[in-house]
């Protein structure tokens, strides 16, 4: 401290320093074409490798605020999935986990020098089990957050029901029905039958009873409007190809080295996070429990980035 209280002045190195870390972390945007198909990406940052997949339509912009709070320490490249990357009003099919899969592979083979560690979220945490499953390889390590994968709950067929439902309102236009419905069906509790073992890494769980998300900043309410738009082609053409798809545990189990599920302790008992149980289970492998619920990374991007950093170094 100098005299009076007030801080020195910086070294002129340290504001030159300081300017180069403030530009490394602003963010980047890009597009790569993969046989065609246009992926948007966004990354800052310096550091070891890490991709992060966001869930939903798949907008890349959801995991800002993750992206900051990570990138004083990692590399952090954020992916779009080739629906939000498209031109407008040319996706017109159902899109699968296999594809995108490839998608990432190329994203990983063009952005990256080494295997990256991946983090995706609900839906894109289906599409890393299929890209770990036949490109083990091109990943360190894959945090699959919630994959809302039916087939391992025994009351499937009841879920696909009302996800039939949720996509029918959708196609009739009664987005706001849609839009109940699917909140019903996923945060509905029910009682789970795969108990795996639960753990927690860092010191997040002290205190966070008292805590509460973070408001959401203006960017990203600026962004919860476009996403608006995605949703009718998310509801029609990814919620249920993706959540009814299967899994190949035969082929995850070979490699569960690499996998770690993951599940917001907010969400206990609901639909995607007795999901994620239900693979660890499968697995044989403990299920770690995360700051949040579903949207965990997006509204608790600061107490999530802490717990994920914990979960990064001791591996």
């Amino acid at each position: 401290m100098a005299a009076g209280g007030r801080h020195a002045p910086p070294h002129p190195g340290q504001l030159v320093e300081d300017l180069a870390t403030r530009q490394e972390n602003a963010i980047h945007t890009g597009t790569l074409t993969l046989d065609g198909t246009p992926i948007d990406y966004r990354y800052r940052g310096d550091g070891p490798p890490l991709l992060l997949l966001p869930g939903g339509a798949g907008h890349a912009g959801v995991l800002d605020g993750l992206a900051a709070h990570l990138a004083d320490y990692y590399r952090v490249v954020a992916v779009s999935s080739r629906l939000v990357s498209a031109p407008p009003g040319t996706v017109h099919v159902d899109q699968h986990p296999k594809a995108y899969a490839e998608d990432i592979l190329g994203v990983i083979d063009r952005l990256f020098d080494e295997p990256p560690t991946v983090f995706a979220l609900s839906a894109s945490a289906i599409t890393t089990l299929e890209l770990l499953t036949r490109h083990p390889d091109c990943l360190r390590l894959a945090v699959v957050h919630e994959p809302p994968l039916l087939g391992l709950l025994p009351d499937a067929g009841r879920h696909r029901t009302a996800l039939e439902a949720v996509r029918a309102a959708a196609r009739t236009g009664g987005m706001d029905e849609a839009a109940r419905l699917m909140t019903e069906t996923m945060t509905a509790p029910a009682p789970g039958t795969d108990i795996p073992d639960l753990r927690h890494v860092g010191d997040w769980l002290d205190g966070y009873a008292g805590t509460l998300p973070e408001p959401p900043t203006p960017e990203l309410l600026e962004l919860f409007t476009v996403l608006g738009e995605f949703q009718p082609l998310f509801l029609e053409h990814i919620l249920i190809p993706f959540a009814t798809g299967e899994v190949d545990l035969t082929a995850l189990a070979a490699v569960s080295s690499r996998l770690v599920p993951i599940a917001g302790i907010d969400s206990r008992g609901q639909l995607p996070y007795r999901a994620a149980a239900a693979l660890a289970t499968r697995l044989g492998l403990p299920l770690t429990e995360f700051p949040g619920g579903h949207l965990g990374p997006v509204d608790r991007p600061a107490q999530f980035a802490g717990a994920f950093r914990a979960l990064i170094e001791e591996r």
